[in-house]
């Protein structure tokens, strides 16, 4: 089996399908991508593909030209390294027969030991039944904007991970920790009214937020009890589903915070940046006192210094203080796509609802001060 290669083309897309590859496993072919060249009447079509028995990748690579049908696993990091190293290069040449691969490009060349395909685990899709539409572009941009708020404490799974709704023209995506939620939702194209939900690992949607850049277009998306699928013009994902039940996070969020006030996000993300220079990790808090027409952050930390800073707020009313962790903050206000953030309030001790742009918001809860 002979295939002819854009160096740029392979090297992107095998470190596309490498970062799905697990660093440690007591399985040692799963430390590998797996070539696979079939042929369909025109030209070899080769699709490489990398799990870690949770997500699987299917990636197809674009061939110049090749010969022959076979399939082989390849060492991900050892051959990642020198595809890295070609990708310079207009021709790389990728050839392999039962357990031996041979990769030339210029004056060079390395004979690699691969695996056994048969030997390769796949994920059967079993329960994924129906599909809605959405670009790619649109999905990629949804899952940046909540990935932040998912747990990272294993031991409140059903929050470690992100989830994900359709419901008649709307797809929703959440993610919280138990201080803080985000949430976005968008429109799509649903004429036969499916509604699906599950809540997918982090792992697989920031992966297919790099897929769908990669991938460009439509891609089909489908739940199932315990799977999500996503299949694109280059390729599919597939996840097995968090099991359990993800707190209603409608109820999160707030109705009744009845003080409103515009500020310029880019005014706050940088004072709250500053702010939280002055922080430490035992206290890690950032004052946020608002009075007419003005918001004040104060910070403060024994052994480290203190801030205050100012910027032009649309509040008017007596003087009123909450505080916030301003990493919280930060995060919410890096992946917003508006020029004006508007934030809702009720007391110090109940939570702050940032609208963060075109049905975008988080919700945080406040530090009380003891």
């Amino acid at each position: 089996m002979n295939l002819n290669f854009n160096g740029n083309e392979l090297y992107k897309g095998f470190n596309l399908v490498a970062s799905i590859v697990p660093s440690s496993t007591i399985k040692h072919v799963l430390q590998g991508i797996k070539f696979e060249v079939v042929e369909t009447g025109f030209k070899p079509v080769c699709t490489i593909m990398a799990t870690d028995l949770e997500v699987l990748v299917k990636y197809a690579l674009p061939v110049k030209e090749g010969v022959g049908v076979g399939s082989i696993v390849l060492p991900a990091v050892r051959v990642n390294n020198i595809f890295r190293e070609w990708a310079g290069n207009e021709e790389v040449l990728v050839s392999f027969d039962g357990s031996s691969c041979v990769l030339k490009s210029g004056k060079g060349y390395f004979k690699v030991i691969g695996e056994d395909a048969s030997q390769f685990p796949t994920i059967t899709i079993t329960d994924v039944k129906s599909f809605i539409e959405i670009d790619g572009g649109i999905i990629g941009d949804m899952i940046g904007k909540v990935a932040h708020a998912a747990s990272t404490v294993r031991a409140r799974s059903t929050l470690c991970g992100i989830f994900v709704k359709v419901e008649k023209d709307e797809i929703i995506m959440a993610a919280a920790d138990g201080n803080r939620l985000s949430m976005v939702k968008r429109k799509v194209e649903n004429p036969d009214g499916i509604t699906m939900s599950g809540i997918a690992t982090v792992k697989c949607l920031t992966f297919l937020q790099r897929f769908s850049s990669e991938s460009k277009g439509t891609f089909k998306v489908g739940i199932g009890e315990s799977q999500i699928l996503f299949l694109g013009e280059r390729g599919e994902v597939v996840s097995q589903l968090i099991d359990g039940q993800y707190p209603k996070y409608e109820d999160v969020i707030p109705k009744d915070n009845d003080k409103k006030i515009e500020v310029k996000r880019d005014e706050l993300l940088t004072v709250v940046r500053m702010a939280s220079f002055m922080t430490s990790e035992g206290y890690h808090v950032v004052r946020f006192v608002f009075k007419d027409g003005r918001l004040m952050l104060l910070s403060k930390a024994a052994e480290v210094g203190e801030a205050e800073l100012e910027i032009d707020a649309s509040y008017q009313g007596p003087e009123f203080e909450i505080c916030f962790n301003p990493e919280y903050v930060l995060d919410a206000l890096k992946v917003s796509d508006s020029d004006t953030i508007v934030i809702e309030l009720k007391d110090n001790s109940s939570a702050a609802l940032f609208r963060t742009g075109h049905e975008q918001l988080s919700v945080i809860m406040p530090i009380e001060l003891k």
